[in-house]
């Protein structure tokens, strides 16, 4: 067993050094998963939140890509949004959408826009 610990709890980031092994309880099975404490001797293996050393899976291991969100709920898959709540976000069918602006930003090469029923493109 592991004698010296890193994680990040709702206490302190650090260094945990186990002096007795029956004092420190992971629950679940580990390999892979991201480690969650509550700040008291259990550590909880996250088996929807697994990151493999290279690849980042959310709702499960990821299968080959980079970074892989799986879901089987109806909720939206990604949501990225400045603070006037303009952005993107993939819902829950995979369907990519431009938040809609209120006004057109300040046009932007490569950008894309979305407002008044208009979908702008900066070229």
């Amino acid at each position: 067993m592991a004698k010296n610990i890193r994680f990040i709890d709702n206490l302190k980031v650090g260094a945990y050094a186990i002096t007795d092994e029956g004092t420190l309880t992971i629950d679940s099975n580990i390999n892979n998963y991201v480690l969650t404490a509550t700040g008291n001797s259990n550590i909880q293996g996250e088996a929807l939140l697994q990151f493999d050393g290279t690849n980042l899976g959310i709702g499960g291991p990821s299968n080959g890509a980079r970074f892989e969100i799986n879901d089987n709920t109806s909720r939206d898959l990604v949501l990225i949004k400045a603070s006037n709540n303009q952005g993107i976000k993939i819902d829950n069918t995979g369907i990519l959408s431009v938040i809609k602006f209120s006004s057109l930003p300040t046009a932007v090469a490569g950008g894309i826009a979305y407002t008044s029923n208009n979908f702008y493109v900066g070229l």
